[in-house]
């Protein structure tokens, strides 16, 4: 993951991601340094929890309430290089993309 328009949110989400176990069907990426003490991972939710929910996730802990950012795609089997949420809620950061 690189480049985003929120340099507080790029600091964290930046770096060299690797697989890490499965969830919901689809690959879990953890990046392979912490960032400010947490976790980074890539997972995606599926629509079992509503459709607004489903999709990529970056947080520090799969499912958690702390994101952040968001990619509602459900059709692609690996994190999307691009049209990510940063911040999660926020609207899509043009310069974000997973490589």
């Amino acid at each position: 993951a690189k480049d985003c328009s929120d340099e507080s949110i790029c600091d964290v989400l930046n770096g060299t991601f690797v697989p890490d176990g499965a969830h919901h069907g689809k690959p879990v990426w953890r990046k392979h340094d912490t960032a400010k003490g947490l976790d980074v991972l890539i997972y995606f939710w599926d629509e079992r929890d509503g459709a607004d929910l489903a999709g990529w996730w970056f947080g520090p802990m799969v499912g958690g309430d702390q994101v952040w950012a968001y990619n509602p795609s459900v059709v692609s089997a690996t994190p999307p290089a691009s049209q990510w949420n940063v911040p999660h809620d926020g609207p899509v950061d043009g310069l974000f993309n997973v490589a």
